[in-house]
């Protein structure tokens, strides 16, 4: 993590130059597969430092990269799940958990929970790979990730004009307080789905009671 608290104050620093956007897109397509790359904190970092509140940031830029790069990452984990023995790459107690999680929320969720899983690093690797595993049609998760992802760049950028704009005069704790509020929104969606979750069986269980 020391690297890539590196790599995003390098581009914090210099916000608005090219390879900025480059770095940031690359940022958000490992993560797409690669846990411990938290994409949203650059995407967000990079929005509170746009034009609108006077920084160097293209905003239009920034969501086309972040959509692409989001959208190569997730299709990338796909192809893995689908070529890849999950078993290999969820090791111990713990993946055996999120990949059975995972299986679970394909099966019964569909499209909803493809959408709502972009917005939670880790689980959205889980979900895109047991999509793939599953043969899920390319095609159709094509189609719903490029949904999913327009929906988390464009949210993930609104959280940074937002915090840019409460701090305007201390860009660093705008910085700071976005990126906080795009993990604790990640956290929320979470909670809610594993509240669904046990809702939803506690009246499944309610039901094989009643008959």
């Amino acid at each position: 993590m020391r690297f890539y608290d590196a790599i995003q104050d390098a581009i914090v620093g210099h916000a608005g130059e090219w390879w900025t956007y480059l770095v940031t897109g690359m940022l958000c397509w490992i993560d797409g597969f690669f846990p411990p790359l938290p994409s949203e904190s650059i995407v967000i970092a990079m929005a509170a430092l746009s034009e609108t509140h006077g920084g160097p940031v293209k905003l239009w830029l920034l969501i086309l990269i972040a959509c692409v790069g989001a959208w190569l990452g997730d299709n990338t984990a796909y192809l893995i799940g689908r070529h890849i023995p999950l078993e290999k790459i969820f090791r111990g107690e713990r993946g055996g958990k999120i990949l059975a999680r995972a299986h679970h929320l394909i099966h019964h969720k569909g499209p909803e929970v493809l959408l709502s899983a972009r917005f939670i690093p880790g689980y959205r690797i889980a979900i895109n790979m047991v999509a793939g595993y599953v043969r899920l049609p390319h095609r159709r998760f094509m189609v719903i990730d490029l949904a999913a992802t327009i929906l988390w760049a464009a949210f993930s950028v609104g959280i940074g004009l937002v915090a840019g704009s409460i701090f305007h005069d201390r860009p660093l704790l705008g910085i700071i307080t976005g990126v906080a509020l795009g993990l604790l929104v990640g956290w929320i969606i979470e909670r809610i789905g594993k509240w669904r979750e046990w809702r939803q069986l506690a009246k499944a269980m309610a039901e094989a009671d009643g008959k």
